[in-house]
């Protein structure tokens, strides 16, 4: 068996474990704040209770969920999206990877079944769940544990069985180490659970609206974010948008014209505009295009809309290569 076949232990991609030191900090901060950190052999669940008084049925829980990123950062681990949530002022359950198993390992999956029949998601006034990519899958998954919460899921799986999925071509070493069947396994299957879904993704990633599409129901809210890409908090994050997205949609309070009204900063975003760009040059619209682009060089200069410009005439001079032969 080579290398890229050896299933890692727990089915984790191999080179990808974060070192238990990287938590002590978080397990430090629950026991002083009268939370608490649960050791799993893959996860990290720290409850994070946010300082003050008020009793825990008039307080909100976020239930926060890794991504396949944070394995990547290996001093003083947070959940994701701590700091945001805790300058809110509410609770926070990180759900922390140690290594990548897209929470399916059966120690995570007793231990949230445990939290759930012990009433601890119950006895909060509200609760909310998000995640991204990955860690939106988790939202999703285990939604059926805290039913009728208000679920922020970025580009989230439905699953990675090949059965149930068969458009979803990446992540191959998950797919194919993973046991994909079983508890939690099908976000689809969760998903009716949430009160609201707020559901973002970029319609023109095949893959994220294929999942799109299993995951929404009547409960659902489409945050459709086009030409910012499967990777959607950095997008809106640079373009100023993302935490008062979060903040609206974790609260339940987020209506579709508010959304539209943030989305029109996408417009100042040059990653957006570089690959609306680079859309209008695939479908041969260069001279549009470039009209476009050169506008917007004038207006706010930036290297990636330069070197769109600079593709869009070269299309332009092959056009007219082709119409004087």
């Amino acid at each position: 068996m080579s290398k890229d076949t050896m299933p890692a232990p727990g089915g984790a991609e191999p080179g990808n474990v974060t070192a238990e030191a990287a938590f002590d900090a978080v397990r430090s901060r629950a026991a002083t704040t009268g939370g608490f950190a649960r050791d799993l052999p893959a996860h990290l669940l720290a409850f994070l209770p946010a300082p003050g008084p008020a009793p825990r049925d008039a307080r909100r829980l976020v239930v926060t969920y890794d991504n396949l990123a944070s394995v990547r950062e290996t001093e003083a681990r947070v959940p994701w999206g701590d700091e945001f949530l805790a300058a809110q002022g509410w609770d926070v359950l990180g759900v922390m990877i140690k290594r990548k198993d897209w929470f399916r390992d059966a120690a995570l999956i007793e231990a949230m079944e445990a939290l759930g029949a012990e009433g601890f998601f119950a006895g909060f006034g509200a609760i909310s769940a998000f995640g991204s990519s990955m860690g939106g899958f988790g939202a999703l998954a285990f939604a059926g544990h805290y039913p009728g919460a208000t679920i922020l899921a970025f580009a989230p799986q439905s699953t990675l069985d090949p059965a149930r999925a068969p458009f979803e071509t990446r992540y191959r070493y998950a797919r194919r180490t993973l046991p994909w069947t079983g508890r939690h396994a099908d976000a689809a299957e969760a998903a009716g659970a949430a009160g609201r879904l707020y559901l973002a993704f970029d319609p023109h990633q095949a893959e994220d609206a294929a999942h799109a599409a299993r995951l929404a129901g009547p409960n659902t809210i489409p945050l459709r974010m086009p030409y910012l890409g499967h990777k959607l908090p950095p997008a809106l994050l640079r373009m100023g948008q993302l935490k008062p997205l979060a903040r609206s949609a974790l609260e339940g309070t987020l209506d579709l014209p508010a959304f539209h009204r943030m989305m029109r900063a996408r417009f100042a975003s040059p990653s957006y505009v570089e690959a609306l760009l680079a859309r209008a040059g695939d479908r041969g619209h260069h001279r549009l295009a470039l009209r476009a682009a050169d506008r917007l060089m004038a207006e706010r200069p930036h290297w990636k809309v330069g070197r769109q410009r600079r593709g869009l005439r070269a299309g332009l001079a092959a056009e007219a290569d082709l119409a004087s032969d």
